[in-house]
């Protein structure tokens, strides 16, 4: 059990570091003073005992002393929703959804490190990606509205994901982490095969060697991810911040500090962006990545 809890702990302090990192211009970071920080956080807080509950069953599932198929699914993700509910007000599952299954491929592929064991991860991934029992899938769908989360369930409806939709045609979970981050990026994190975790994890790792730290290489991976999505009249400053390593010195901090003000006065947002370097780093900080 310590061993589970130990992965746990690291995911989460990798997912706060990515979190708190600053300055993100236009995402979210520690002096954004704006309620969906506070939310954020608390969510991937009190997430811990749920992804050692995860990492836990994977194991479980990797020495055969239970079937991939035959985990409850919808129990798994009930119960980290609901605390999440109860105690932060607000849900946020492209993130803490993402989390779990990281915790449960971890657990289910044995890998000491994502990186050097892609293929081991990958296929522990795809094997509970797979998964496509409608009574789970249904249950996750149903989860959403249960706990505010109206948007995302609306989302999926919209879509086509109704009760007959899901009798009929056996969609797994990969199909609905899909479907969802065509609006939550984070959960692209999980999408076994699209693969945009190895790349952006392997992206981190060598921004780490440059920065020698996960902080400021948190920093440059959100940089790199929005850099085509920054307008025109803004990248001259995002070239001169880049220059000096964006959080390199305080003249390059102030640049980033005004950039930050200037997406927010023009209402650009990338929040996206703040979804796939948290889950980015939480992984880096299994990886050894301080």
């Amino acid at each position: 059990m310590n061993e589970h809890i130990q992965v746990s702990k690291a995911l989460v302090r990798g997912a706060l570091i990515g979190l708190n990192a600053y300055i993100k211009p236009g995402g979210l970071h520690r002096l954004m003073p704006v309620k969906l920080f506070d939310e954020v956080l608390c969510n991937i807080v009190s997430s811990v005992d749920y992804i050692a509950d995860a990492v836990s069953m994977g194991e479980q599932a990797r020495k055969g002393e239970i079937a991939v198929t035959s985990i409850d699914y919808g129990k798994m993700f009930s119960g980290i929703m609901k605390d999440s509910f109860r105690s932060c007000g607000t849900v946020h599952p492209q993130y803490i959804v993402p989390l779990t299954i990281i915790g449960f491929s971890i657990g289910l592929s044995g890998v000491e490190s994502v990186l050097e064991e892609s293929a081991k991860f990958k296929k522990a991934l795809d094997t509970v990606n797979a998964v496509d029992r409608w009574s789970d899938i249904k249950q996750f769908i149903e989860l959403l509205k249960v706990v505010g989360r109206e948007d995302m369930f609306n989302h999926l409806q919209g879509l086509g994901y109704t009760q007959i939709t899901l009798l009929k045609t056996g969609v797994n979970f990969n199909e609905l982490y899909r479907s969802l981050s065509s609006r939550w990026r984070g959960f692209s994190i999980i999408d076994s095969r699209e693969g945009a975790v190895f790349g952006h994890l392997k992206k981190l790792s060598d921004l780490y060697k440059e920065y020698k730290g996960l902080d400021l290489a948190a920093i440059s991976l959100y940089m790199d991810l929005i850099k085509l999505h920054i307008p025109q009249q803004f990248q001259d400053r995002v070239r001169s911040a880049e220059a000096c390593k964006y959080m390199g010195t305080p003249e390059c901090a102030k640049l980033m500090y005004e950039l930050d003000i200037l997406f927010r006065k023009n209402r650009i947002s990338f929040e996206w962006a703040t979804e796939l370097v948290v889950l980015t780093s939480a992984l880096g900080s299994f990886e050894g990545l301080k």
